[in-house]
């Protein structure tokens, strides 16, 4: 009687995991994209960005997490010296809470990405006045976080292009400003959902 129960609820445990499979509507997703960004000079990079939806509702809660990495390439210059052959980055690794309305082929994606703001500069410190160059290096980190709003079309299931767009609600002094860009997401959509849309 014990293994006839056991055989019983073995089954019923399987059918309710084949069941929730099939029905999953919502899937994880991996975005890439190209944006400029700050506020004081234009910086170019890009960003990679992996989701995950909270529910299997139309429109859903999503948990994301992204890396975002621009740079500029200008020299800065001060009264006294200035910087030659310098790279000026940004790397920005965020956990972004979010909610998704989906329609027919549109998706508008409202988040509040919180992180850390990595500025890091480094190149030559040239002072002609006294005559000297040396390397230099500085690298500050900042709490970051503020809103961003990502539209987007999908082309097919799995496929979708988008706009991207970040606004901080903090300042720091390295100035880590707004972004804007162009996005492409891949969604790595179930068997049951692929064989469903074919």
């Amino acid at each position: 009687m014990y293994l006839v129960i056991r055989r019983i609820m073995a089954l019923c445990l399987l059918t309710v995991v084949s069941t929730l499979y099939s029905q999953n509507t919502n899937n994880g997703s991996l975005e890439f994209g190209a944006l400029v960004a700050g506020d004081e000079a234009l910086y170019y990079g890009g960003y990679g960005k992996y989701n995950i939806p909270l529910s299997q509702n139309k429109h859903h809660f999503t948990l994301g997490f992204s890396m975002v990495a621009y740079f500029d390439f200008k020299g800065e210059s001060e009264p006294e010296a200035y910087l030659k052959n310098d790279i000026d980055m940004r790397l920005i690794p965020t956990a972004n809470i979010g909610y998704s309305l989906n329609f027919k082929r549109i998706q508008l994606n409202f988040e509040v990405p919180i992180g850390l703001s990595m500025a890091i500069t480094k190149g030559t410190l040239v002072n002609e006045k006294i005559g000297f160059e040396r390397d230099f290096y500085n690298q500050e980190i900042f709490f970051n976080y503020g809103l961003s709003f990502s539209p987007k079309y999908k082309l097919n299931r799995s496929n979708s292009i988008g706009l991207y767009s970040f606004l901080p609600l903090i300042e720091d002094k390295t100035q880590s400003g707004y972004q804007i860009g162009i996005e492409w997401t891949k969604t790595f959509a179930n068997r049951a959902n692929r064989s469903a849309g074919n």
